[in-house]
């Protein structure tokens, strides 16, 4: 049965000392994060943002220079690894070549002196449970990067531990065995139900993964939220540019009321969405304009030119310039439509509701 567990970072910080030994820089700065049982909820940023050291706290292979990290509530700062009731699944998978598939599931169960048939049964079924059922007399070397991967997965589940932590587990496939174990890993997490923390830099991961997706930059927080509000409503033009592509329309604020905003662009007026507190009536911002929400025609909104367009096979993709401003477009699904070419003059429709405004 899955345990209840909720994690809390509160002001959670971890200071290195810099390279020349004359101070100290924050890789972590002053977090606080909430995550709920039974979460799946992902650290995502750039190289160097600070998630894998979060993470590594965590796990307690990293030591906390200030806060707290509290499961269900009770601070766990000062225990080891292995009394932290946490699994970490590596992104070297980290196995041991000389045990085949059975001996490193079973690895943690032996160390727990459970006896023969219990390690035997709670095996069987990890096995089975990850897909792996019939593969237990098989070692590492016979096996593919996609089934190694299921097997640190199950060697992590088999101790039913109350969290489970993936550090870039995936970071080792290729790109289509990515997309098929992320979908994979997902279906496991929500069949059992545990509480996951999982560190990438690939938003497609965090995207399709995740419950809540915290983005990390520099050690700080920029925002915390499902994928539909990352995507749709980002606080700052990194977060917009980090997830997905986005294209940033220089605007002008006319007038702000709550969560809308009434801004000039590309010589209209467009009423659209905001964060509330973002900007005043007056002050320089930046529309961002998803390439999905930009639709070209015979006849529409803004007139522009086609610079380039590319066959991608579900996607058209254009390069367009309005003015002195360059933008990227995407027709989806274009067998059967118009499609324009470099030098065609054209018209783009902008759908108003998938708008959002930034601080400049």
């Amino acid at each position: 049965m899955t345990k209840e567990s909720s994690i809390e970072l509160k002001n959670l910080t971890k200071k290195y000392i810099t390279h020349d030994g004359t101070g100290t820089f924050l890789a972590v700065d002053h977090i606080n994060v909430s995550i709920h049982s039974g979460e799946f909820v992902t650290l995502l940023g750039p190289s160097g943002c600070g998630k894998t050291t979060t993470l590594r706290m965590i796990a307690g292979f990293e030591s906390i220079s200030d806060g707290e990290v509290q499961l269900n509530g009770k601070r766990i700062n000062e225990l080891t690894p292995d009394k932290r009731d946490s699994a970490m699944v590596f992104q070297s998978y980290a196995l041991f070549p000389h045990y085949n598939v059975f001996d490193n599931v079973g690895y943690g169960l032996v160390n727990k002196k459970l006896n023969k048939e219990t390690i035997k049964k709670k095996v069987t079924d990890m096995l089975s449970l990850v897909g792996l059922e019939g593969m237990g007399n098989r070692f590492p070397n016979q096996l593919s990067g996609g089934q190694q991967q299921r097997v640190a997965l199950a060697r992590a589940l088999v101790m039913e531990p109350a969290v489970l932590l993936f550090d870039e587990p995936l970071s080792n496939l290729d790109a289509k065995l990515r997309v098929y174990m992320r979908r994979e890993i997902r279906k496991i997490q929500r069949r059992i139900g545990i509480t996951s923390i999982y560190v990438t830099h690939d938003q497609s991961e965090a995207m399709s993964l995740s419950d809540k997706i915290i983005i990390m930059n520099k050690g700080h927080i920029e925002q915390v939220g499902n994928p539909t509000e990352i995507y749709r409503y980002p606080v700052s033009h990194f977060v917009a540019d980090f997830i997905g592509n986005a294209n940033f329309i220089p605007a002008a604020a006319e007038s702000v009321s709550g969560d809308r905003a009434l801004v000039r662009m590309l010589g209209r007026s467009y009423d659209i969405h905001c964060n509330k507190g973002a900007f005043k009536a007056g002050d320089e911002v930046e529309v961002v304009v998803r390439p999905e929400a930009i639709e070209l025609a015979d006849e529409g909104d803004v007139e522009a030119e086609v610079l380039t367009s590319t066959f991608m096979g579900a996607v058209q993709e254009y390069s367009l310039r309005i003015g002195e401003h360059e933008i990227n477009g995407e027709t989806y699904n274009p067998a059967g439509k118009k499609i324009y070419h470099s030098g065609n003059k054209v018209w783009l429709r902008i759908q108003k509701d998938a708008l959002h405004a930034v601080q400049k």
